[in-house]
């Protein structure tokens, strides 16, 4: 297989993934900020269990990052860019003009929320 075709099925294969219109709105909010699932659950408005399995899809596949800090675990982008790319994708299919200047406003927030503050910290595998 060409390079070419590998890069597009790994990209089919990330469309698949984001194929759910509830991981697509956890993108959307983890774009600019690192959450946990009560606090995805209290923003999306949607049961725990569904957060918390569509978080699961998106970490095995390696979309979202988790940091522990006690007994709270928080969810981070692995590649903040992503949101951006999502969001974009968001406006091209939003025909609201209010909608589509609050998605540049959060792609804009997604952009610049990681050069203007450090990455959080991952732990280190043993």
């Amino acid at each position: 297989m060409t390079e070419r075709r590998l890069a597009a099925n790994e990209l089919a294969r990330l469309f698949g993934i984001l194929s759910n219109p509830l991981r697509i709105q956890i993108i959307e909010e983890l774009s600019d900020r690192e959450l946990t699932v009560n606090d995805l659950q209290n923003s999306l408005g949607v049961p725990h269990a569904s957060v918390s399995q569509h978080l699961g899809v998106l970490r095995v596949n390696r979309v979202v990052i988790e940091r522990r800090q006690g007994r709270h675990v928080h969810y981070h982008l692995r590649q903040p860019e992503l949101a951006a790319m999502v969001l974009k994708c968001l406006m091209f299919v939003s025909p609201d003009k209010l909608e589509s200047e609050r998605i540049l406003h959060a792609i804009e927030a997604a952009n610049t929320q990681w050069t203007h503050e450090e990455k959080p910290k991952r732990k280190k595998k043993a």
